[in-house]
């Protein structure tokens, strides 16, 4: 599992280059040169949208996601932990159960149909964007799993 996630952040540095470079072409062609490609545009925007949709597992695997830390100064890290794995339990797999079966029918309708740009002559394989949006949850989900399942195992030993 270590290694999917190690992918999917190395993806995500990738899709990184992609947004700043794509943007500086842009940039550059449309004020230096003044002309502009759509399909630089493109590629930023399905570069920025799937790396947002990654970013939130990458971020979630290196316990760097965004939580509201209180009273967590003030509490032992046993209290902390417990609270982790309910707020995995409670939160995080509902959650997530909910996003990746509410996002299965968009996808598989766009897949389809082999949805491309709405923009006329952009480029085709907003599909494939649009799956990152059954890849973030199922990679939230097996890892929200693996820690429930390793505080599961450590508890009872």
């Amino acid at each position: 599992m270590r290694h999917v996630f190690l992918a999917v952040r190395w993806g995500c540095i990738g899709l990184t280059a992609i947004v700043f470079l794509g943007q500086l072409v842009m940039v550059l062609m449309r004020y230096l040169l003044g002309i502009g490609f759509l399909e630089i545009q493109d590629a930023v925007n399905y570069a920025f949208a799937s790396l947002v949709a990654l970013s939130v597992a990458v971020a979630f695997d290196a316990d760097r996601h965004v939580r509201v830390d209180v009273f967590r100064q003030k509490m032992t890290s046993a209290t902390n932990s417990w609270i982790d794995w309910f707020g995995d339990l409670l939160l995080a797999l509902p959650v997530f159960c909910l996003m990746l079966w509410t996002a299965f029918p968009l996808v598989r309708s766009s897949w389809a149909i082999l949805e491309g740009s709405p923009e006329t002559g952009g480029l085709p394989g907003l599909f494939i964007v649009k799956t990152c949006l059954l890849i973030l949850p199922a990679l939230v989900i097996l890892l929200t799993l693996t820690r429930l399942i390793g505080k599961f195992r450590r508890g009872r030993s």
